[in-house]
């Protein structure tokens, strides 16, 4: 069979940094590909290239046989090729049918809206892919994420569809959704579509796909019919690479060292829980977990984000569980957040504004730009080794990383005694990693305790004292980092709720 769409030798860098190493991978129609690996493997960056939201360095695709540049979207939704995002597209004010005719509003001869004709094809458009208890005229806002993912799916295939690449699809899905999605993707298989799905729970790839296809650090590492693939198989491709953290060895805390937040039987009212566990003054706590595990919301929870339907969070010196955000902040909490664009950085402040804002809220400074002000600032901008033009650049205007770091410098600036890391070097180059690591081991040592979230297990049992594992939002796994093998780790974080935990795991223990 002539394969639809080839990559041959496709690479990519970033910032120096190569993250693509001369793939080659075929897609067939009428096949479901799984394209699986950890996070940071490169399989976001590979399918961008495919839809042409980003550009290889080199490399060639091929479409049909024939060369082509697929240099932007537009051409690659021509040629039959669609991506649904993790991060849904629609536009939640706009109707489903407007949605769906975003680029051709069905107008008449007169350049006039067809209303009429946009409602006919819309709900013939929804039946194709089960969407027929959705109102065409109903507002996206409205829709919950399954109906939401249904509508992309007929955006899709409202086009000459022949490639459908799809991420994480199921990640905010019930069980019943997810079902109700794979009908959809059998469907669209048995009428020659090719599909990419990428996902991190192996049991759906070994469910729906045809074929498995690993990527690890940038690599492809297998390419296999999916017959001949196992959890097993598939977590030893994932997980077998030799990690250059090896020689690390994460600070511990003294034997002695106080309890400075305990949380005990938490749980939210989403389900989430319940937690148990305890973090000493000098630890890190690494959390781990896949996609949808609960790793944000438990730091939500014990930032004052989200509040507990049940359970006790205690806090040093009895101080009360955070009301608010800036509550704990006062408590002595500091959080920097995943997303620093979306939830971090403020981007037309300065970076000594950016700095400064946690402290002026803490301390209720009414007067801004004071020397005891600028000191700090000035203080934390050098420890940090901020690069910019000058701490009065528009952060806006700094590197991924260095923006980071501004985060970071904004956490320490109210000296807290707990910091609360929510994937700390996403999306930051090798040496910014390498003093963010420097700067966690040496805030442990100087006896904060920090809870650290990363979906990068090599970062995790890098620096984290105690690692837990989540799963479906609840705690299945919790030990210190001594002797633990990532295979232990990757097994416990794709466990079901339901699924028995092996004998191998220390489930709610601290050895």
């Amino acid at each position: 069979m002539k394969a639809v769409l080839a990559l041959r030798g496709i690479s990519k860098s970033f910032s120096g940094v190569e993250v693509l190493h001369s793939i080659d991978l075929d897609f067939y129609p009428g096949e479901v590909l799984a394209l699986l690996g950890e996070n940071g493997a490169g399989k976001s960056t590979l399918m961008n290239i495919v839809s042409g939201n980003l550009q290889s360095d080199s490399g060639a695709i091929h479409w049909d046989g024939a060369p082509i540049e697929i240099t932007h979207t537009a051409l690659s939704l021509r040629i039959g090729i669609a991506h649904i995002h993790q991060e849904l597209s629609c536009i939640g004010a706009l109707t489903v049918m407007e949605n769906l005719f975003l680029n051709d509003y069905c107008s008449g001869r007169f350049g006039l809206i067809d209303r009429r004709a946009m409602l006919k094809k819309a709900r013939a458009l929804l039946a194709r892919v089960g969407g027929e208890h959705i109102s065409p005229e109903a507002e996206v806002v409205h829709l919950g994420i399954a109906d939401q993912q249904i509508v992309e799916i007929a955006k899709a295939i409202s086009r000459h569809l022949r490639l459908l690449i799809m991420d994480e699809p199921t990640s905010s899905l019930t069980a019943h959704e997810a079902a109700a999605l794979f009908r959809i993707v059998r469907e669209l298989r048995a009428s020659g579509v090719s599909i990419v799905f990428i996902s991190h729970r192996l049991e759906e790839a070994l469910e729906l796909a045809d074929r498995a296809a690993v990527l690890r650090d940038g690599t492809l590492v297998s390419d296999r019919p999916i017959h001949e693939a196992s959890t097993q198989s598939l977590i030893s491709d994932m997980a077998g690479r030799a990690f250059t953290f090896a020689e690390r060895k994460p600070v511990q805390p003294l034997e002695n060292a106080p309890v400075l937040l305990e949380v005990k039987q938490v749980t939210e009212r989403t389900g989430l829980g319940p937690f148990s566990f305890s973090l000493r003054a000098g630890e890190v706590l690494g959390i781990f977990g896949l996609v949808s595990s609960g790793r944000s919301e438990l730091l939500e929870l014990l930032c004052g984000i989200r509040h507990p339907a049940s359970g006790e969070i205690i806090l040093y010196e009895n101080h009360p569980t955070p009301a608010s955000p800036v509550d704990s902040w006062r408590r002595g909490i500091a959080f920097l957040p995943e997303g620093r664009k979306k939830n971090g950085i403020f981007p037309q402040l300065t970076v000594a504004e950016n700095i400064a804002l946690s402290a002026r809220n803490v301390w209720r400074v009414l007067f801004t730009n004071s020397r005891s002000e600028r000191d700090s600032t000035n203080e934390l901008y050098n420890r940090l080794k901020i690069r910019a033009t000058g701490q009065n650049q528009e952060i806006l205007y700094l590197s991924g990383g260095n923006q980071q770091k501004t985060i970071l410098a904004r956490c320490l600036a109210v000296r807290p005694r707990i910091l609360l890391l929510d994937e700390p070097t996403h999306g930051v180059d090798v040496r910014t990693k390498a003093e963010l690591y420097r700067m966690i081991d040496e805030l442990a040592a100087q006896g904060l305790g920090i809870v650290l979230v990363s979906s990068e297990l090599p970062e995790i049992r890098a620096l984290a004292s105690t690692i837990l594992v989540l799963a479906g939002g609840k705690l299945v796994f919790q030990k210190s980092n001594t002797g633990l093998d990532d295979r232990v780790l990757l097994e416990a974080a794709f466990q079901h709720n339901t699924m028995e935990i092996s004998k191998d795991y220390t489930l709610n223990s601290r050895n």
